[in-house]
């Protein structure tokens, strides 16, 4: 497989009145096309944060990022912004629907943002929605749709433009088990047929154990995950 996403020496502190805080220290990292990954740790260990400087969206404090070689560290907000339009679809532990637009509305958000809606997008949006078992809900609007088909919405936007990079930030975290492992099932299917890279952070072991390599972040550092078992509650 060849490397889609890395950073070498990555680290992020955080000025405070009482002292800097370190939060990720040396972390090295890499993920190739059609690979998914789990990085797990406790609360505040600094997995969001990750997520945030390998997207773009939080400026590194040392490091280099690259993708497919090609150094993404140092571009301008600008430039960031165009390549995760490009190339990186989210999901979160909450939805983040706009409450006004209805689930295909919400779908076609990041064609629309890259101003490119037409015919073939809104079939393709159309067949995301049907696979994720919405297919007579494309007309309804978020407070019509239960926190399970609201959170289904949110993955199939993530894919809309075909991203080469899925970033999951605890997908599962706001659902019962049945509805996480359903969902789990509909993420690692889609990032699998698609080829695309799929990062996800979690505490939930049943979720991190579907991924081809489990990461723990401690201490500032990415390692080996070979835990597995019962979910944390941390």
């Amino acid at each position: 497989m060849s490397k889609l996403l890395s950073c070498r020496g990555l680290g992020k502190v955080f000025p405070r009145a009482g002292g800097d805080l370190a939060v990720l220290a040396d972390c090295d990292f890499e993920l190739a096309a059609g690979e998914s990954v789990a990085v797990m740790g406790a609360s505040g260990a600094g997995k969001s944060t990750l997520l945030n400087l390998l997207s773009g969206l939080d400026e590194a404090s040392s490091g280099e990022i690259a993708f497919r070689d090609a150094p993404l560290t140092g571009r301008s907000s600008e430039a960031w912004s165009a390549w995760r339009r490009e190339h990186v679809g989210f999901v979160f532990q909450f939805h983040f629907l706009l409450p006004d637009f209805t689930a295909l509305e919400n779908c076609l958000l990041p064609v629309r943002m890259a101003g490119r809606v037409d015919d073939a997008a809104v079939a393709r949006a159309e067949g995301l929605l049907s696979r994720m078992g919405l297919s007579g809900r494309f007309d309804h609007l978020p407070g019509e749709l239960s926190g399970g088909e609201e959170q289904r919405v949110a993955v199939a936007r993530a894919f809309m433009n075909e991203p080469a990079v899925i970033m999951a930030d605890e997908p599962t975290g706001n659902l019962d088990r049945r509805l996480g492992a359903e969902l789990a099932d509909i993420l690692f299917d889609l990032a699998h047929a698609a080829g695309s890279g799929l990062i996800v952070v979690t505490h939930s072991h049943a979720l991190a154990d579907r991924a081809d390599r489990r990461l723990r972040l401690a201490g500032g550092r990415l390692r080996i995950d070979d835990a597995s078992g019962a979910d944390e509650a941390d």
